[in-house]
């Protein structure tokens, strides 16, 4: 009898749970800048994203579990990015999530080719999550284009996205 996943598929959705979970680390990392720099609204919503990401992992981790197959957790590296500003950081985050997006097509796309439809299934899912994460990532960034006082948006953050 055939595995029901293949060996592709158990390494993508491993990759999955690593990368969600450097997301996790690096959203971490941010919210702790914004912390240190007084910036209380972007903190918690920083936060708030690094809780999601686990989340996200947990979608394959569970994936693998109802497989029968326990997930292999990789280590994840620490970030290493210096920030000089909120600005600097929104650009950060459209990047990663636009290399994220990319991440999740390829998942999708590979998991269709390969004919595994669940998994398939699961990509697709985590590309629909990457179209909310990536309308939040422009928006903010778009409303700190407007604004020179981040203390401003730091406040509309607080009371709109939290």
């Amino acid at each position: 009898m055939k595995d029901l996943l293949s060996k592709e598929a158990i390494a993508d959705l491993e990759f999955r749970i690593n990368q969600e979970e450097f997301s996790s680390r690096l959203y971490e990392d941010m919210s702790l800048w914004f912390e240190d720099k007084g910036y209380a609204g972007f903190a918690a919503l920083y936060s708030k994203y690094a809780q999601e990401e686990l989340t996200h992992a947990g979608w394959s981790k569970k994936f693998l579990l109802s497989f029968n197959l326990k997930p292999c957790l990789k280590a994840i590296p620490s970030p290493e990015a210096e920030y000089s500003s909120c600005m600097d950081i929104l650009e950060a985050t459209v990047d990663h999530e636009k290399l994220i997006s990319e991440q999740c097509q390829a998942f999708a796309i590979n998991a269709l080719k390969r004919g595994e439809i669940m998994l398939h299934q699961l990509g697709l899912k985590y590309c629909s999550e990457q179209v909310e994460e990536l309308d939040k990532a422009f928006s903010i960034r778009s409303m700190a284009k407007l604004t020179s006082d981040m203390l401003v948006l730091d406040n509309y953050i607080k009371e709109n996205y939290l």
